[in-house]
């Protein structure tokens, strides 16, 4: 089966989440997308991010070893990885998704949604997450991954 890269960002701002009604799916979603050729995931998340939003963002993860020589350096470390399921659409085939997840913060930026992919955008606090319809508002995944990054306080790092 054919396997894709894709680069997620949640954008946390204290005790809410950025997410962007996509227009091609008809659902709340972080923003996100294909990784480009030679593109690091990490740089897919923050130009995803601004393509998607108009913010300027940096990753923020909780590294415990970086590494930064002439012949290696540390990527920033994603929060999660999924492998995601991709049924057959619009004649597209079926297919998978790795999914690297990310989590970041404001850093600049002017709220500007790209219309060609994005209806709207707005911040969600965890109970406003809980009250979209799984699987047909958000993605039951999607829901689950913010109850883990607010309830676990992951966004302290934020």
């Amino acid at each position: 089966m054919l396997r894709q890269i894709v680069a997620t960002t949640y954008v946390v701002d204290q005790d809410k989440i950025l997410m962007i009604f996509h227009r091609k799916l008809n659902k709340w979603l972080p923003p996100g997308g294909h990784v480009d050729p030679n593109e690091a995931p990490s740089e897919a998340a923050i130009r995803e991010v601004f393509e998607e939003t108009g913010y300027d963002i940096e990753l923020v993860s909780d590294e415990k070893v970086w590494v930064q020589r002439w012949n290696a350096g540390s990527l920033p470390r994603p929060y999660m990885c999924l492998l995601e399921e991709i049924p057959v659409h619009n004649g597209s085939p079926a297919h998978q998704h790795i999914d690297f997840i990310y989590l970041g913060r404001l850093v600049g930026g002017d709220a500007k949604i790209n219309e060609r992919e994005v209806q709207s955008m707005r911040w969600f606090t965890l109970e406003e997450v809980d009250a979209l319809q799984s699987d047909v508002e958000i993605f039951e995944e999607t829901q689950q991954v913010i109850r883990k990054i607010l309830e676990q306080e992951a966004f302290k790092y934020a």
